[in-house]
């Protein structure tokens, strides 16, 4: 796969589309094989993908079985089209849940804002709003992470001492509503004390901001988009699908 964030993206968004416009079980076949390819070409990360990807195939069967009991109860269709439609519909759905993790584990998601900041810079708009939607989701994607370590530091840390005993989920609940409210006041508190620190140093003042180091987009990167969108539409056009 393409190193570039928006050209990686596109290929992902590409295959998932073309899978969901999938009618046929040759179709399907074909898009299997590219995700074969896909997961060979990225197996340093398929085993976290395969790990997230678990609570998905556990509930295979739980959503299959609600599908049939409803078509059966609502629908005139016989057992045999709806088991056939349902192991059709989730099995895709299934490839495009992995095909995306695969994507979201190969682009960090700081690299989406910086290569979106930097084609945004090019344009050169004094439009505010989309700084603060910058802004946003910089400094979502940098405490998110930081409230989630913490949180497990606590759990490791009650574990440790004996205090969490109840494995329960309501008492996981009730231990969340106690303890969750004042780390998120504590991130808010940090989240503020960085947009003051951004407002001494200039934010606000010049539209668009400049990126520290920019992710470029040329024509090469244009080229790539353009055989991947050929290479799908070949595909639709003459393979029956």
């Amino acid at each position: 796969m393409s190193k570039h964030p928006f050209v990686n993206l596109w290929f992902f968004l590409g295959f998932s589309l073309s899978l969901l416009a999938t009618d046929t079980y040759w179709g399907w076949a074909i898009h299997f094989g590219v995700a074969l390819a896909i997961a060979l070409f990225n197996r340093a990360i398929f085993p976290t993908v395969l790990k997230r990807l678990k609570p998905f195939i556990f509930y295979f069967p739980t959503m299959l079985m609600l599908y049939i009991g409803f078509s059966l109860l609502l629908t005139d269709a016989s057992l045999a089209h709806i088991m056939n439609e349902a192991f059709f519909g989730l099995t895709k759905l299934t490839i495009i849940v992995g095909a995306m993790m695969i994507c979201l584990e190969s682009t960090p998601s700081h690299d989406m804002v910086t290569m979106a900041r930097s084609m945004w810079v090019k344009m050169n708009l004094p439009w505010q709003w989309v700084e603060d939607c910058f802004l946003f989701l910089g400094m979502t994607l940098r405490f998110y992470p930081t409230f989630q370590s913490n949180w497990t530091t606590v759990m490791h840390s009650r574990q440790s001492l004996g205090i969490s005993r109840d494995g329960s989920r309501l008492a996981k609940v009730k231990m969340a509503a106690k303890d969750m409210p004042g780390m998120l006041i504590h991130q808010l508190r940090r989240a503020e004390d960085v947009a003051n620190a951004m407002a001494l140093r200039g934010y606000g003042q010049t539209f668009p901001r400049g990126v520290t180091h920019p992710i470029p987009f040329g024509k090469y990167h244009l080229i790539h988009i353009g055989i991947i969108t050929l290479g799908f539409w070949l595909v639709h056009q003459y393979v029956p699908i």
